[in-house]
């Protein structure tokens, strides 16, 4: 099962969910006159494709981190939203990478991307302790 986050300059953006066999695309969620956001975690999240989802390994508390990402943006008020979604990350507005260390398992990365400047910000590593880098290649040169 794979989870294909898709966006453009342009602020279209999608989830894809898919097998080899079918797929769902999932729509930003809109949040507000001015705030769209899509997500994407370690499990399906469209109902359709929940039938499909391999139980046999730990999916880290996907769907709770899902909702977490959804309900800290119900509560977004205009904030610096770079430094929101950072928070959000971080753990600050909910569960997302504190996971007990008897567990073993490590968040291996995180991405912001910022489809008005085209920078990405990405915490390579557990957004909790690792620093976000701007990175720009995306920029026209």
């Amino acid at each position: 099962m794979k989870y294909i986050l898709l966006a453009d300059n342009s602020g279209d953006m999608l989830v894809i969910e898919c097998t080899p066999n079918k797929k769902v695309i999932r729509e930003p969620i809109k949040i507000n006159d001015e705030l769209s956001i899509i997500c994407t975690v370690n499990s399906f999240i469209s109902e359709y494709m929940k039938t499909y989802e391999w139980f046999g390994e730990d999916d880290y508390k996907s769907l709770e981190r899902y909702n977490n990402v959804i309900s800290a943006f119900k509560n977004y008020n205009n904030e610096d939203i770079i430094e929101y979604i950072r928070d959000v990350l971080k753990g600050n507005k909910g569960f997302m990478c504190q996971y007990d260390k008897s567990l073993n398992f490590e968040t291996v990365w995180s991405s912001i991307f910022d489809l008005d400047s085209l920078v990405i910000y990405r915490a390579e590593g557990n957004p909790r302790r690792c620093k976000f880098i701007n990175d720009e290649r995306l920029k026209k040169k």
